[in-house]
């Protein structure tokens, strides 16, 4: 799933390809919409929310994508292999979902400006687009409802700029009995991580993702934290070159041919290394 660094790196494609536009025309079939899904009203709403609205910006926040539209805001998550990307101009990058062009015929949301198509493209049918009418960013509660972004950047949205300290880290995990990874997972507590980045970050901090989280000692934590921050930095610089940084995840032998191990941890497979990591 694209995890925070991913994500950005599509925020930053977006800004600088749709920011300013107007929409002329937009068009979707599939689920997308489910807060709208009982409205009877919801067509005529939906061409009033798009048709000749200005895309003033796009944002993060966590995994999510935020765009600002003169009418209100626009929501999405990209799930595990979703992208937004041109008709003209494919979207790719280093993440293993994306390496290639996407399949033109698992685009199910789009927007037409300036002769170009936007596209929101998920072949797996699990991302949905939100649309809120009237509302800023500020005020939706899906948005509302996740923890501080694990990075501040230029991209973040304005109205989630809250950072995320080592004193907030501590708290989450002194006060559940969870697996450390789990709560590192908990979009809840901090936004942003997702399996991969849990896996290597615990990895460096050379603790146990099945330690129980009050377990971990606040110093302890502190390493966690900057290992976190640290890992998403450095993807981040290096336009997702994973090279360097993925020392574990889907590896069979860490840098120093230590065997990594899988084990399931809230459903996810979890690579560690239990010579390393207590």
């Amino acid at each position: 799933m694209p995890e925070f660094p991913e994500v950005h790196r599509q925020v930053v494609w977006l800004r600088e390809r749709v920011t300013g536009w107007v929409i002329e025309d937009h068009g979707h079939f599939g689920g997308h919409f489910p807060e709208m899904k009982t409205d009877p009203e919801r067509k005529a709403k939906l061409d009033a929310f798009f048709r000749g609205a200005t895309l003033s910006s796009v944002t993060q926040r966590g995994k999510h994508i935020v765009m600002a539209l003169s009418t209100g805001t626009v929501t999405s998550h990209l799930m595990h292999a979703g992208r937004w990307t041109m008709s003209d101009e494919p979207y790719v990058s280093n993440y293993r979902h994306h390496l290639s062009p996407p399949d033109k015929k698992a685009s199910s949301f789009w927007l037409v400006a300036r002769g170009r198509r936007l596209e929101f493209n998920e072949p797996e049918r699990r991302g949905k687009v939100h649309a809120f009418p009237g509302i800023t960013s500020a005020l939706c509660e899906e948005l509302k409802a996740l923890g501080p972004d694990v990075l501040i950047t230029e991209e973040s949205d304005p109205a989630y700029r809250q950072v995320w300290t080592v004193d907030s880290l501590r708290r989450s995990l002194s006060g559940s009995r969870k697996a450390v990874k789990e709560i590192l997972l908990d979009q809840g507590h901090q936004a942003g991580i997702g399996n991969m980045y849990a896996c290597e970050a615990l990895y460096r901090a050379k603790i146990a993702p099945n330690r129980a989280a009050n377990a971990v000692t606040p110093t302890e934590a502190a390493v966690l934290h900057g290992a976190v921050v640290d890992l998403m930095a450095a993807v981040i610089a290096s336009d997702l070159d994973y090279t360097d940084v993925m020392k574990v995840y889907r590896k069979e032998s860490d840098p120093a041919g230590r065997a990594v191990q899988v084990i399931k941890i809230g459903g996810r497979d979890t690579y560690w290394v239990p010579e390393e990591q207590r």
